[in-house]
């Protein structure tokens, strides 16, 4: 990590979300603990860094490749996760829009999310840092 990416390796997640505001995708990382790939996480932080205003990434363990994800307002708003896939916490209309531009549903992580995969051959590569500021903003609403 460098020094200009705010970061928390380990500890304790509950100690920086609101478990209320967050109580599905806690649920769906303590039942799943999934890995990411560090060419996955580098692109997640790296399509919030300079884009995004106040957030923190936290992954239980970035050396041992364990999940990134995305913190503002105590709430989870992006995840880093596997080999290829960075997912959003969306509001309904970009849900929407996110779906029809080649995200999947994530509802197994929680509901409002979409996930993009990554280097997937013969198709447009996602504009991680238009939805990365996306759920970004949404987050900081509310």
């Amino acid at each position: 990590m460098t020094g200009e990416i705010p970061y928390s390796d380990g500890g304790n997640l509950d100690d920086l979300v609101a478990p209320e505001k967050n109580a599905e995708i806690l649920g769906y990382l303590r039942r799943q603990r999934p890995s990411c790939h560090s060419d996955t996480g580098d692109a997640l932080l790296r399509a919030a860094a300079g884009k995004c205003g106040e957030w923190l990434a936290y992954s239980p363990s970035f050396r041992q490749c364990l999940y990134v994800a995305l913190i503002t307002n105590r709430r989870i708003f992006a995840l880093g996760i596997g080999q290829c896939s960075v997912c959003f916490r969306l509001p309904p209309k970009l849900h929407a829009i996110a779906l029809q531009t080649g995200a999947e549903c994530a509802a197994e992580i929680a509901s409002g999310w979409v996930c993009f995969e990554l280097f997937r051959p013969d198709w447009p590569t996602p504009d991680l840092s238009f939805w990365t500021l996306q759920a970004y903003a949404a987050a900081r609403q509310g």
